[in-house]
């Protein structure tokens, strides 16, 4: 394969860091290491060789890098422009338009005898994790009013941060690799990324570390994201100059596709207020030290969070996760798929084994939420668990009749019901077609007896017409029991087969329901006693096996059965303590 190469090799002033040049189209950006310590060796030494970074690096930003190019007539490959500036009444925008890396590295021939006597403890530390030491701005803004900031002090800002006076931020169209770790703090704060951002350029297992955390508040990612192994606010080494309490920031982010961050080390608070997660996050394995955010998160797929440690706060309050039963079990047949397709048979992962790594992922954050008393939150992650053991047992396909297989038709029934308790409005909906159904079938069977005994359909021939049933209907049940025996059981097989259709089948349900409202509110307002038969429709002077007496006792089980659910359903979602 031919690649697209670049040599730029401009070092910006006095600080180490080099704009290499474009590498198959990437803009690559180091920092060596070595002529970094050349250039403050004095300042390392006298200080004890303390990296005090702070006093020693000026930050990294797009205004320096963008002058250095225009300045050097290097700003410009095939026609288009390396870094695009595009400024308005109010901020300014910088367009990379290519790739983005940024890399340390050792230039070994380059270290004098001195040097290594005189620094060889921070080289050694430098070698050890590859740290970009300057801070990074990719934006900036202030607070304020810009007016009022003297001027020397706004020069200030343009020298170190590329302040010009105007807000600005940067957008990526193409891949940026954060390959190394980094002694300061990293903005990104209100950038878009079109492309993918990674913190590995070759795919590793290899930890990157952001000492002081990051900022990628209110950012866009248009692509994907692998953050894995990533350490966040971990303690700078022996040789540290003060104590990292910056947080790491990802609020009010768009995310669009596949997020990673397994296997990641968070020391420091981490936020992700009001984040949007439209594709599938993946955080298993994950340790977070301190508070960890995600309130107002909105989750479209159901993220990994499988084995996750959370060790002080976790805040999930008012997290959204917008997914239904179906699409967890699309992602989860994904996820298995992705990480079964290039590995041996002994080492694949059965789809009921990644449904289990799921329900753990909503098992924690219950649990963290119970810990709050926070059990209305607590719920919902509750309702996601047991999704997850459903499709666990559904792809175990246990015996018929075992425990495993009533559990998982209970799991099914109780979804369909309420959603495990979580929908007011959806048990509601049950209650009422459970009484839909009974007024259906007693209007079926008060037709087919009059039907049956050849007799016109008139208000004195109504089953429930006390003269008429003695005269007609009890003689008739009482001299053909086998024939009413079998009729009522028919009645029952009907009864619970509707009920199971119209709670389970999507499309039957929605027919029904309206059907169902309309015949309640006919017997609430013409006679409410016939929603519970126990009240005195079915009185003594009935036959024994009369079939509405029959359809009238298994009624009033399911709907004992299903007023219980409904009211345990508004209990468990009242903010009122039980």
């Amino acid at each position: 394969m031919i690649r697209d190469i670049y040599n730029i090799d401009l070092e910006i002033p006095n600080s180490g860091i080099f704009i290499k040049g474009l590498d198959n189209e990437k803009l690559t950006i180091s920092l060596d290491l070595v002529r970094f310590m050349q250039i403050n060796k004095r300042q390392i030494v006298s200080s004890g060789n303390k990296l005090d970074v702070g006093k020693l690096a000026k930050p990294l930003n797009p205004y320096i890098i963008y002058n250095i190019l225009e300045e050097n007539n290097k700003n410009n490959f095939n026609g288009v422009k390396i870094i695009e500036k595009i400024e308005d009444e109010n901020n300014i925008i910088y367009h990379f338009n290519f790739g983005l890396i940024l890399n340390t590295f050792i230039e070994k021939s380059k270290i004098t005898r001195q040097m290594e006597q005189n620094t060889s403890d921070n080289l050694k530390d430098l070698n050890e994790i590859k740290a970009f030491i300057a801070p990074c701005f990719f934006s900036y803004g202030m607070v304020g009013d810009v007016k009022s900031i003297p001027k020397n002090e706004l020069e200030d800002l343009e020298n170190d941060y590329g302040y010009e006076g105007k807000d600005y931020k940067s957008i990526f169209k193409k891949e940026v690799y954060i390959n190394f770790s980094c002694y300061e703090r990293v903005y990104f704060s209100n950038c878009e990324f079109k492309s993918k951002v990674s913190l590995h350029i070759i795919d590793n297992d290899n930890t990157v570390c952001f000492l002081n955390g990051m900022d990628f508040s209110n950012c866009i990612f248009e692509d994907e994201i692998n953050f894995k192994r990533f350490i966040s606010g971990t303690s700078l080494p022996e040789n540290k100059y003060y104590n990292n309490e910056q947080d790491t920031l990802f609020k009010n982010c768009i995310f669009k596709k596949r997020v990673v961050f397994h296997n990641s080390n968070f020391f420091n608070s981490i936020y992700f207020n009001n984040s949007h997660f439209k594709d599938y996050v993946d955080f298993h394995e994950c340790r977070f030290e301190k508070t960890t955010c995600f309130y107002g998160v909105t989750f479209d797929k159901g993220p990994n969070f499988s084995q996750v440690i959370f060790k002080e706060n976790l805040n999930a309050v008012n997290a959204n996760l917008n997914f239904t039963f179906n699409g967890l079990k699309i992602q989860i047949k994904k996820e298995e798929e992705n990480f079964n397709k290039d590995k041996n048979e002994q080492y694949q992962k059965s789809l009921d084994k990644f449904a289990n790594d799921f329900r753990d992922s909503f098992r924690v954050f219950k649990n963290a939420l119970i810990k709050d008393n926070n059990l209305l939150e607590a719920s919902k992650f509750h309702k996601y668990e047991l999704y997850c053991k459903e499709i666990e047992l559904e792809e175990k396909k246990p015996k018929k009749f075992s425990k495993e297989w009533i559990d998982k038709w209970q799991l099914f029934f109780y979804r369909k019901l309420c959603d495990h308790h979580t929908d007011i409005l959806q048990s509601l909906n049950s209650l009422i077609l459970v009484i839909g159904i009974f007024g259906v079938l007693n209007l079926a069977i008060i037709i087919g007896f009059n039907r049956y005994l050849d007799y016109k359909l008139i208000l004195e021939h109504l089953y429930f017409s006390l003269d008429f049933y003695n005269l007609h209907i009890k003689p008739f049940i009482e001299n053909n029991y086998s024939f009413i025996m079998f009729v009522n059981f028919i009645i029952l097989f009907v009864y619970l087969i509707l009920v199971g259709f119209v709670l389970c089948a999507k499309y039957i349900r929605e027919f029904f329901i309206t059907i169902s409202y309309v015949i309640t509110f006919f017997i609430m307002v013409t006679s409410p006693k016939i929603l519970i038969p126990a009240m005195g429709i079915f009185t003594d002077k009935r036959v024994m096996l009369d079939p509405l007496s029959v359809l009238g006792g298994i009624y009033t089980i399911v709907f004992g059965f299903v007023v219980y659910s409904f009211v345990k359903t508004i209990r468990k979602n009242s903010i009122v303590p039980s």
